[in-house]
């Protein structure tokens, strides 16, 4: 039989809150959403969950550094709405992923540009001339390095 918490408060100092660990080989006969462990192989705190119809254990959260990248920045000439091509490769849908400014204005993802041709930006007017265009990568990047 389980044991449950019912307003118990904790206490603080130098107590902590225990979880279930094991391999990743090992784990709840019959797992549901929402549980816990500590992964021994990975060394990482895991919830199970059925994301985007796959269920299995997920890393609650990685440790390291996603690496934020300025792509090479364009220039407007007040005609051309499509530059490119960029550092970086994102489909059409994926604008919120980096942040673009023409000058020091920000632009609106979906609104002011769309990807398109995975490597191409295009505006919906007319960046005005000599405005530059930065385009800001990394903020839908889950890859990490430890530093």
């Amino acid at each position: 039989m389980g044991h449950m918490l019912k307003n118990t408060k904790f206490r603080s100092g130098s107590y902590a809150l225990g979880v279930p660990a094991s391999t990743s080989t090992v784990g709840p006969d019959a797992a549901v959403d929402g549980q816990t462990r500590f992964n021994t192989s990975t060394n990482r705190l895991e919830f199970y969950a059925n994301i985007a119809g796959t269920p299995g254990w997920n890393a609650v959260a990685r440790e390291g550094n996603v690496s934020i990248v300025a792509d090479k920045t364009f220039i407007g000439n007040g005609t051309d709405t499509d530059f490119g091509p960029m550092s970086y490769s994102y489909d059409t849908g994926k604008e919120a992923q980096v942040l673009v400014f023409v000058g020091t204005v920000y632009q609106i993802p979906g609104t002011n540009y769309t990807f398109y041709g995975n490597t191409s930006i295009h505006f919906t007017s007319q960046p005005s001339g000599s405005s530059a265009i930065t385009i800001i990568h990394g903020f839908g990047s889950t890859i990490s390095t430890i530093a």
